[in-house]
């Protein structure tokens, strides 16, 4: 027997960019995988050192 796909929502597509957008990433495009997984390539712009600390930290 196979493995069921995993179900997404247009919710949680809308959830996904709007994160992406307020950590500064302009969306490009977006993409659901097979297994469920939403990705999202973007741009980054520019960033501050602050901000680039925090990245490394997993923070942005």
């Amino acid at each position: 027997m196979g493995r069921r796909a995993v179900a997404f929502t247009e919710d949680s597509v809308s959830r996904a960019i709007r994160a992406v957008k307020k950590a500064g990433v302009e969306v490009k495009t977006v993409r659901v995988e097979p297994n469920g997984a939403v990705v999202i390539n973007g741009e980054i712009g520019e960033f501050t050192e602050k901000q680039l600390a925090e990245s490394a930290n997993g923070y942005l």
